[in-house]
């Protein structure tokens, strides 16, 4: 599902993870077809980030068995980042690297997946963030509060939230142009 040229920005020779990131691609290019942009190859910036048409903004999720993307327009939104999580109780130890006493939580979402909610909500706020501060935030940068469905970061950007949890955790980070 990969155009030539997106296969040529994406630094890996892992069948798996190719697959997943043609997934991904193919579903933003069906939503750039829909905005009169056909076949747009999203190539891969060097920092990892996918490159976008002059003024659209989008991001890409997948895992082993779900791929995601969401894209929208520069006139309506600064940043969009997405992510996507197995609905299921995130591992002990990556807890303790995701959760800090910023954050606000509350187990709605079912028996300990708010920490993997709070983990994918942390991806989601990186990616709409990193294009435009161009700065590595570390989950200790991104305090998400889950009551009001809402992010900060340490370089004071403010984001929105909307999830899902079935069949899997999808979050979108959004931040609106006001």
């Amino acid at each position: 599902m990969l155009l030539a040229k997106e296969r040529h920005s994406i630094p890996t020779t892992n069948l798996q993870r190719l697959k997943a990131s043609g997934a991904a691609r193919y579903i933003a290019r069906g939503l750039l077809a829909k905005e009169g942009l056909s076949e747009f190859p999203i190539l891969r910036a060097s920092a990892g980030e996918p490159v976008w048409p002059r003024n659209i903004v989008g991001s890409l999720a997948h895992d082993d068995e779900v791929a995601v993307a969401a894209i929208g327009s520069v006139q309506d939104f600064l940043g969009l980042g997405i992510d996507v999580e197995p609905a299921t109780p995130l591992p002990i130890d990556i807890q303790s690297l995701v959760r800090t006493s910023a954050d606000k939580t509350e187990d709605t979402f079912g028996t300990g997946l708010f920490d993997h909610v709070l983990f994918c909500a942390k991806e989601a706020v990186y990616k709409a963030v990193y294009p435009l501060d161009r700065v590595i935030l570390n989950y200790d940068d991104i305090s998400v509060d889950l009551t009001t469905q809402s992010a900060t970061t340490t370089t004071g950007r403010r984001v929105q939230l909307a999830s899902c949890m079935s069949p899997r955790i999808i979050v979108l980070a959004y931040i609106p142009r006001v």
